[in-house]
């Protein structure tokens, strides 16, 4: 039988960031800054109040191989910890959600904890709001019977001023090329047509709301990658205003100080760009690069 636990603001904020995703003890330690109340001075007493939290019945937890040797465990929201967070009448998750990781996602799942746990991070240390989270698999973008979901959509508000983005943790596994319903390119496809559907419809409004935009920040595995992916993303979109994608890498992202505001992206004309700048028209002082064209077979594609 589960414990009664008395919750603090604190307790909410933990609960809120595993709402998000799943996490280790040390991804939430980091992320505790950004939590209400005081942040966990160290990784033992973060355990400490995990197991409390577990004993009460809000979270679960598994053991998984630690790169570095040994196990480590992994935490989820239970159903009972979703409750108490968002109240008994709130839609709740798939049933899986609440589950044990496949083995199949678990490298993606955590990648994208880390990406999620660095956004946090960022966001506070730089008075940047969440004003809005989509978790992966929670929002779709369709267009006829076309659909794409995004890893994770934010919605960060700074200065004043609305930033979207819908992230794309990319492990290198999927092609870039081919028109496979999995593939780089056709997510490309997709997440172009479904922006300029958006855009007709807030002209055919009168433009009587907010102007739907959104970047696209793609993840990669390595450099080379990711001039890939953009060599692609300018072959696909018709609109010549529109930056459809950039990308970084996820060292990249994880090791910066402050990749949310840092120019440490790029779009597919090669200038560097940050997802969150109250100056989208001002180039950032880094030299611009040069994309590597796209080889297929034995023809050169700019």
């Amino acid at each position: 039988m589960a414990n009664t636990v008395t919750l603090s603001a604190r307790d909410f904020s933990l609960l809120r960031l595993l709402s998000w995703t799943p996490a280790t003890a040390s991804l939430l330690r980091r992320a505790s800054p950004s939590f209400e109340g005081e942040p966990f001075i160290d990784e033992r007493r973060m355990r400490e109040r995990l197991q409390a939290l577990r004993k009460g019945g809000l979270v679960d937890s598994w053991s998984t191989a630690h790169a570095g040797g040994g196990l480590q465990n992994y935490y989820k929201l239970t159903p009972l910890g979703f409750e108490r967070l968002y109240g008994p009448e709130a839609q709740k998750p798939p049933r899986t959600f609440f589950f044990e990781i496949s083995p199949s996602l678990f490298e993606h799942t955590m990648q994208l904890a880390e990406v999620i746990v660095e956004m946090v991070r960022s966001a506070h240390s730089g008075r940047v709001k969440i004003q809005r989270f989509f978790r992966e698999n929670e929002l779709t973008f369709s267009v006829g019977s076309d659909h794409v979901q995004p890893d994770c959509f934010v919605r960060f508000v700074f200065g004043g001023k609305p930033f979207n983005v819908a992230f794309e943790i990319d492990q290198g596994t999927e092609s870039v090329d081919s028109n496979a319903e999995n593939s780089i390119r056709t997510k490309l496809r997709i997440y172009d047509a479904y922006q300029d559907t958006l855009l007709k419809e807030w002209i055919a409004s009168a433009k009587t709301w907010e102007r739907p935009r959104f970047r696209l920040a793609f993840l990669t595995t390595s450099i080379d990658r990711a001039h890939h992916i953009l060599t692609t993303a300018a072959r696909i979109t018709c609109n010549d205003k529109r930056r459809l994608a950039l990308a970084a890498t996820q060292d990249s992202f994880l090791g910066e100080s402050d990749p949310l505001r840092s120019p440490i992206f790029l779009d597919h004309a090669g200038q560097w760009q940050s997802l969150i700048d109250l100056h989208p028209t001002s180039l950032h002082r880094k030299d611009p690069v040069r994309l590597k064209p796209l080889v297929v077979g034995s023809t050169t594609i700019w």
